[in-house]
């Protein structure tokens, strides 16, 4: 192998490509980008390779500023920006090949496929791997296409509201609607049942001790009888699958309590239901020392309530494009080249670049540092919570953080004002928080938009854990200043 020497443009002009942004092509960009949805900041490079911290250029005044990223990139950078092993493992792999079709292989493909049946959980141990390189979506697809192939009479897929599980023509039916916004009809419409999520800070049985992810003791399950129903017979067509998040990410860090997930798995199985977990933002060592939620139930409940596909995107592409889909060898079933296969789903770069997080996730054990420091932020937040009548419930563990901010504690009602102003007082403080989706009538009024995201990079140390602590009672003060 040979480093790269370029033969037509010069260092200079390919460098320039990625090192920065006048103001001239920023006003032209502003007339041609189609979608309306990004930040007022241009995003231009790591602080220092591997670091929770990017430099960013604002549009509007031309600034430049540091930010400690809470969001890693839509909790994609788990390893930080510009992680040094992973590119260069990247820069090895495009040494050698930068694509290979769908038919073909790659010794990056087998050895990520390998890796993955190795981590995986449960009765998907050593199971058959499927990996795309656009993410999520295409990981579900893949799954619910399994389902339809592997399951004799079902045709429906039961969802769950909250979810979200992608947003392509079919994966925006099975995510949570936001008719409002929306101003096309997706396509599944009749393929897609929904049901309510078990919301134990909002139980609709009105149990109000359902707090930090866990579930009210005096509970007795009535959620779980409203989707038994329908696993029962109540679908308009038999079901050929259920498709749920163990850990809802984007509807707001709501948890499926580990004695739904089991009671589910019965009933699926004796009814011959498929059960497709979406692990896409709660897998990679997100909630702690373990790979994946699910694993985590089983090493420390001794439940396995492992399901029969489980789906990845975010982290394990190591910040590249890649979603993964695992099925338990039980479903005896795989893809023709006629069901399953895009131009580009056999990625050499992504595959490289998710086996190697993984490797380096491993080896510098940060699994364990993200559930240490989880601990760290959850603590303090707890501590604030005693003094801010505003800091509702606090979810998640490791840094699969989610705070409800409420009018006050007593009440609940959602705070959308408060969550709003402090996102955008982070960003004036050189932090960047996230927000979940919004939850909104047919015509547009808000019911529920109140809950901030701290997910950073896995690899955040103490110190930087107590600056984001800090920061965000900062964030919080000014804010309810503001409003």
């Amino acid at each position: 192998m040979v480093d790269f020497n370029p033969k037509i443009l010069s260092k200079e002009e390919l460098s320039n490509i990625s090192a920065g942004v006048n103001e001239e092509d920023l006003l032209l960009f502003e007339d041609h980008c189609i979608n309306v949805h990004y930040e007022s900041n241009v995003f231009i490079e790591a602080k220092e390779p591997g670091s929770p911290w990017v430099v960013v250029k604002n549009l509007k005044n031309g600034e430049f500023s540091e930010m400690l990223d809470c969001t890693s990139q839509n909790w994609v950078l788990a390893l930080g920006f510009a992680n040094p092993d992973i590119n260069y493992a990247v820069s090895e792999q495009m040494k050698r090949l930068t694509h290979v079709k769908s038919s073909g292989t790659s010794p990056a493909r087998v050895k990520f496929v390998n890796k993955l049946a190795e981590l995986a959980p449960g009765r998907l141990k050593d199971g058959r791997v499927h990996v795309n390189n656009s993410g999520g979506g295409a990981a579900i697809e893949a799954a619910i296409k399994l389902s339809l192939i592997a399951s004799k009479e079902g045709e429906q897929i039961l969802t769950f509201q909250g979810a979200y599980h992608g947003n392509s023509l079919a994966m925006i039916t099975a995510s949570h609607p936001i008719h409002s916004v929306t101003r096309f009809r997706p396509f599944g419409v009749d393929v897609f049942t929904r049901v309510p999520q078990p919301y134990c800070y909002r139980c609709l049985w009105n149990y109000k001790e359902g707090l930090y992810g866990n579930k009210d003791p005096q509970c007795n399950m009535e959620c779980f009888g409203i989707a038994n129903k329908y696993l029962m017979g109540l679908t308009s067509r038999r079901l050929a699958a259920v498709l749920l998040e163990p850990y809802q990410g984007p509807g707001g860090h709501i948890p499926f309590p580990p004695e739904y997930l089991e009671k589910l798995k019965e009933i699926c199985d004796e009814e011959k239901i498929f059960r497709i977990y979406d692990e896409c933002q709660t897998g990679v060592w997100r909630t702690g020392k373990y790979f994946t939620l699910t694993e985590r139930y089983e090493k420390e409940l001794n439940l396995d309530v492992s399901p029969d596909m489980m789906c990845f995107t975010k982290a394990i592409g190591g910040g590249f494009p890649l979603g993964a889909m695992i099925a338990s060898k039980k479903m005896r079933k795989r893809f023709s080249p006629s069901e399953d296969h895009t131009t580009f789903c056999n990625t050499p770069i992504s595959l490289t670049a998710g086996l190697a997080s993984i490797k380096v996730i491993e080896k510098a054990k940060y699994g364990e540092n993200c559930e240490e420091r989880g601990k760290q932020i959850t603590k303090r937040l707890l501590e604030l919570q005693e003094n801010y009548e505003v800091i509702g419930d606090i979810r998640g563990p490791g840094l699969f953080i989610g705070v409800e901010m409420v009018k006050d504690q007593t009440s609940r009602v959602p705070n959308s004002e408060l969550m709003n102003e402090m996102l955008a007082e982070g960003m004036r403080q050189k932090i960047l928080f996230g927000p979940s989706m919004p939850y909104l009538t047919t015509t547009g009024k808000i019911l529920m938009h109140n809950l901030i995201k701290i997910k950073p990079p896995i690899i955040i140390n103490e110190e930087e854990a107590d600056f984001i602590c800090e920061k965000f009672e900062d964030v919080l003060k000014a804010a309810l200043n503001n409003i």
